[in-house]
């Protein structure tokens, strides 16, 4: 006789892509100072995250700006950071050790100039795998992991349930924050996003909640848009 496989339930779990990658969208934080924009980063980052990972920092100098100070400020990179990481026609691209944040920080913030088309000509972004803070707890949530629901990729764009990720762009004209985040589908979920909405300089969509379930055999998981959980508090 053959010992059956005991059944295994993947758990449910909601999600906030704000604003999808694949649309190229994120949400402004409503500054233009680089280091300001950088200390309401900070204040999410410490209330509502613990780092899975070491964070990386990039430095881009986008083409099309005005010619003086693009040079300057390759010329200022290429002394702090070395020889760039990435060269384009579209823009330039470095590496920026954690302890030269600052450095970078400070460059933009003494660079006013941006590219014919308006947008920034020097940006810092930040990217890093995070782990979301239960408010009650003061804790990441314990099975909130992508290992809980089996490494199920989203999308062909790195994101997997489970894995919450940040992205922000702080340049010397805006300044944005890309969030994927993933709360329990429970008791919890009402607090945690609140927790989240208290600590961000700007309004969480309500159009981009969602509930991902497994499907009837267990070995994937299908979504469905849900009303936002602080959408009516906020």
């Amino acid at each position: 006789m053959t010992a059956r496989t005991p059944n295994i339930t993947l758990p449910e779990v909601v999600t906030y892509d704000g604003l999808p990658r694949s649309a190229g969208g994120a949400h402004s934080l409503r500054v233009k100072r680089p280091d300001v924009a950088f200390q309401r980063l900070q204040t999410f980052l410490e209330a509502c995250t613990e780092p899975v990972s070491l964070p990386s920092w990039t430095l881009e100098i986008r083409q099309g700006g005005p010619p003086a100070p693009t040079a300057q400020l390759t010329e200022l990179a290429t002394g702090i950071f070395g020889g760039p990481r990435y060269k384009a026609q579209t823009h330039t691209e470095w590496n920026v050790p954690p302890g030269s944040v600052n450095e970078a920080l400070d460059a933009l913030v003494g660079s006013d100039a941006v590219t014919t088309h308006g947008r920034s000509l020097a940006a810092l972004t930040y990217s890093a795998p995070v782990r979301l803070i239960d408010p009650d707890t003061r804790a990441p949530y314990p099975d909130i992991t992508p290992d809980a629901f089996g490494r199920f990729a989203v999308d062909g764009y790195g994101q997997t349930l489970g894995d919450s990720g940040i992205r922000a762009t702080l340049g010397n004209a805006t300044s944005s924050l890309s969030l994927w985040l993933n709360l329990p589908a429970d008791e919890r979920l009402s607090s945690g996003a609140r927790h989240l909405q208290d600590h961000l300089p700007f309004r969480l969509s309500a159009k981009h909640w969602r509930l991902w379930r497994p499907n009837r055999s267990a070995d994937s998981y299908r979504s469905n848009k849900i009303p936002s959980p602080v959408h009516d508090h906020v």
